[in-house]
């Protein structure tokens, strides 16, 4: 009979590269609703507080000057991967201008024979005409998320070529360290590792919640020079030896 001490528990099986894959597409994606959902309360909250005077008007124009930064990407409409973007982004922009939850509707209330759906379908009509400079901020900012999405596609080979001079150079000062005995160190290689794909996010946040235009050249460069560092890092205090 097998004792206590004979048990041992199974192993957890560890997510292969399609699982973490998975994972990061999938947190990634919720950062990005988070970011719009912070967007917009930036707004609303500008819109009470700081722009009063200038109302929906300030996301509008917010708007016009990312979709001039965007036109800037048009110069080139050969690459392939240009043109689909610039479709995708087109295409989420005016789907989203075309919704009708933003314009009451008193039809439906004419037609309806339920006292109670009457009234809710009148109350939800009374305040969307009451909130409707909100709403349409709301639109607004909704579009500008699409666009600053659309750039954020465009700034990718930033991060690339920034990656992939961090990780030649990190193998070059790898190599000085193994040949020139250096010491390890697992936690510098660990932090430096997981570094990467938080800072990239943390670029997508911050641009997508500003409240105001601004050139993504200012935000995207210095992450993208903190990824290259943390690459760098990375492939530098990979083990000497395997």
């Amino acid at each position: 009979m097998a004792s206590k001490q004979d048990y041992q528990a199974p192993r957890r099986k560890e997510p292969g590269i399609i699982g973490n894959s998975f994972s990061v597409l999938v947190q990634f994606i919720t950062w990005l609703v988070i970011s719009l959902i912070v967007s917009i309360g930036i707004e609303w909250i500008g819109m009470t507080y700081y722009w009063t005077e200038q109302g929906s008007n300030h996301a509008r124009n917010v708007l016009i000057a990312d979709q001039a930064y965007l036109n800037q990407q048009l110069v080139d409409k050969t690459i392939p991967i240009k043109a689909s973007v610039i479709q995708w982004t087109a295409t989420g922009v005016d789907w989203i201008g075309n919704l009708d939850w933003l314009k009451p509707n008193r039809n439906n209330t004419q037609d309806s024979s339920n006292g109670v759906l009457t009234n809710v379908i009148e109350w939800a009509n009374d305040l969307r005409i009451q909130y409707k400079d909100y709403l349409q901020a709301g639109e607004y900012v909704s579009q500008t998320f699409v666009i600053r999405l659309g750039l954020i596609v465009f700034s990718l080979p930033i991060f690339v070529l920034a990656m992939w001079v961090g990780a030649v150079d990190g193998l070059i000062e790898r190599d000085l360290r193994r040949w020139g005995g250096g010491r390890e160190s697992s936690n510098v290689f660990t932090l430096a590792k997981n570094a990467i794909t938080p800072i990239f996010v943390l670029a997508c946040v911050i641009y997508i919640s500003l409240p105001f235009s601004l050139d993504p050249v200012v935000i995207i460069l210095p992450f993208a020079v903190l990824v290259g560092l943390s690459m760098r890092i990375t492939f530098e205090r990979l083990k000497k030896y395997f």
